[in-house]
């Protein structure tokens, strides 16, 4: 937490990219993993960890307890001085996230959940358990997006369906700011009713986030229908089930749409 708070708001420019040049790395990334999972290894050398640099070339989810890890979530924003920002841990347990813990050093924020013991957050503003808003109503809905780090014209063709259908369906707001962690904690808290993104975040991305909307009486699952694969690429999360219903159908209007449009092109 200390590491990564004084890092918070300085000129991070020593940075590589991995699988483009929108997907980015500081070395504020690397040592705050390296910091998370020495800590980790000294109190549980029997359990498997997967963490974001350590693992994205590849990793499993196994039976065994498992450390998921994002040092820094929304690194971009990080790397700009852009405000939004998190470290994200979450502990699995036979493929079922059951510990997730969120820290924001910018707004100097807590979020955690435990496996039925509900969600929290402490901030200057409030401490305390923390629900989902409860908007039902696509029209009263405030929604998080994201374009993920593609940039071809097929994936620039997903964005703008999706944010199409949204639009589309008169959502009261839409908004973009790059921290998939963030997104779903606020989610949890209600401070925004729903969030989808498609073919870009991993499981250190969403698995904290996962348990802190369900614990929060809020509803995840996949965009394209069914449950969340912590295996897959896909997340969708919304304050209750009638407004996570409608969000699966934007989804799959958009694909339909897209689909059409393809059509056009070729």
């Amino acid at each position: 937490k200390n590491f990564v708070d004084r890092q918070t708001g300085k000129n991070n420019s020593a940075f590589q990219t991995k699988s483009n040049s929108t997907d980015v790395v500081t070395v504020t990334d690397q040592k705050s993993e390296e910091m998370i999972t020495g800590i980790i290894k000294k109190h549980y050398p029997g359990h498997k960890i997967i963490g974001e640099e350590s693992s994205n070339s590849g990793y499993e989810l196994t039976e065994a307890p498992t450390w998921i890890i994002d040092p820094i979530d929304g690194t971009t924003n990080f790397l700009h001085g852009f405000p939004y920002t998190c470290v994200l841990i979450a502990f699995a347990v036979k493929k079922e996230v059951v510990v997730a813990v969120l820290r924001d050093p910018v707004h100097n924020e807590t979020f955690y959940a435990t496996k039925g013991g509900g969600c929290f957050m402490e901030s200057p503003m409030y401490t305390g358990k923390v629900k989902t808003s409860g908007c039902e109503d696509i029209k009263k809905a405030y929604v998080m997006v994201d374009a993920g780090y593609g940039r071809s014209d097929k994936e620039i063709l997903r964005f703008h369906t999706r944010c199409r259908e949204l639009l589309r369906r008169k959502t009261q707001g839409l908004r973009v700011v790059g921290s998939c962690g963030l997104n779903m904690a606020y989610v949890a808290c209600g401070r925004i009713d729903g969030y989808v993104e498609e073919e870009c975040p991993k499981i250190w991305d969403f698995a904290p986030g996962s348990l802190m909307v369900t614990e929060a009486g809020g509803f995840v699952g996949d965009p394209h229908g069914g449950a969340l694969n912590l295996m897959g690429r896909s997340v969708m999360a919304a304050a209750t089930k009638p407004l996570f219903d409608v969000l699966g159908t934007c989804v799959k209007e958009a694909v339909k749409h897209m689909g059409e449009l393809l059509k056009e092109l070729k």
